[in-house]
């Protein structure tokens, strides 16, 4: 395939996918390896479509679907199961068919299964539709994480005063360019600096400085998280290492880091989006002053960062919308809404849960009060 070639592809095919799969099966990058399969650009061996298979369009994505089939865009990981050909969770491409599972069943707690009627199979009348017992309460929703691992694990965060890091990635073993997870790579420091064997460490690197998109204050460095490495060994002032998951190909020159677990909040609903409500909540009120990837415009399940941080009170796991400033004369115009991953000092990371509309740096935030 043409190099143009490959590039229409990723651009038809290539679309985001809401999950939490197990961070080393996902990426936050779309696979390359694109093949013509029938009529359509895939990545993936996907079975024959069968009768009753959906073929996925343009702009599904694996959380609008599961709302869709199931009710509950957070039972996603169910469609997945049902379609395991597909090795990446983040990716899903047009043309692709997808076995639709059926509706969850919910049993209801300390409630016995019931028993077949040995004569006709059916279940006897005292187990069909028994009542709930007086004075019982609705079992609360399971919470479940906001985000996909990948979404913690490979995003970034604006360090508004970095500091050069001592412990760099200096080589690595195998002869060539590009090195990712599985490979073996190379430390600057070892046990004189207090670095052994089974140390886990995070490597990252320092991008660009993201400046305010109004007021042109710097905000700090974007510093992007690579992934997650193992010391195999440890010599005098050296160490190797191996990749243990990676976001991203890793340099010589990348930091390395004391390992932080990411974790995302965990919500068990979301309130309900309205996109007519014009008026202001009466909450904090902030910027858009980064994306997490190259785009220009972000939509459902893309990485945000906000001028809001510790400083303006916000916390993870909390909801904020995301708006524009209309015309002359009109309305500001709703743009979705988004849950707070993280915070630092004067800056958070969110994910976009709900989009009518394709939101940019600049665009306006805004706290429910």
């Amino acid at each position: 395939m043409t190099k143009a070639g490959r590039v229409a592809a990723l651009v038809l095919s290539g679309l985001v996918v809401v999950g939490m799969g197990v961070a080393a099966e996902t990426s936050s990058r779309p696979p390359k390896n694109l093949k013509k399969v029938g009529d359509h650009w895939t990545p993936w061996e996907p079975p024959p479509a069968a009768e009753g298979d959906y073929l996925i369009q343009p702009k599904d994505t694996l959380w609008d679907l599961s709302g869709k089939w199931l009710s509950n865009p957070y039972l996603w990981p169910q469609i997945w199961e049902q379609n395991r050909y597909v090795t990446d969770s983040h990716w899903i491409y047009p043309g692709d068919p997808l076995k639709i599972p059926g509706q969850p069943t919910v049993v209801p707690p300390n409630t016995e299964p019931p028993v077949e009627d040995q004569d006709t199979g059916a279940a006897p009348p005292s187990a069909q539709a028994a009542p709930p017992p007086a004075g019982s309460r609705p079992v609360a929703p399971e919470s479940v994480p906001i985000a996909d691992p990948s979404d913690m694990l490979c995003s970034g965060y604006v360090d508004p005063e970095h500091q050069l890091v001592e412990t760099l990635v200096v080589g690595h073993e195998m002869e060539r360019e590009h090195i990712a997870q599985g490979d073996v790579i190379y430390l600057n420091k070892g046990r004189n600096q207090g670095i052994a064997a089974g140390n886990v460490f995070g490597v990252e690197r320092p991008t660009y400085q993201v400046v305010h998109p109004t007021t042109g204050e710097g905000l700090g460095i974007m510093v992007r998280r690579l992934g997650r490495v193992r010391v195999l060994a440890a010599q005098a002032d050296t160490a190797v290492a191996v990749i243990e998951m990676s976001c991203d190909y890793l340099h010589t020159g990348d930091e390395v880091v004391p390992w932080k677990e990411q974790v995302a909040p965990m919500v068990s609903s979301l309130p309900h989006f309205d996109r007519y409500a014009l008026e202001p909540s009466g909450g904090k009120q902030g910027e858009i002053v980064a994306t997490r990837d190259p785009i220009t415009a972000a939509g459902t399940g893309h990485i945000i960062y906000t001028d809001f941080g510790q400083d303006s009170g916000v916390t993870p796991g909390e909801v904020i919308t995301l708006y524009r400033d209309g015309e002359e004369g009109t309305p500001r115009r709703m743009l979705g809404q988004a849950v707070v991953l993280s915070v630092q000092p004067t800056t958070s990371m969110a994910k976009i849960t709900t989009a009518v509309r394709e939101s940019e740096v600049g665009d306006h935030v805004e706290t429910r009060r």
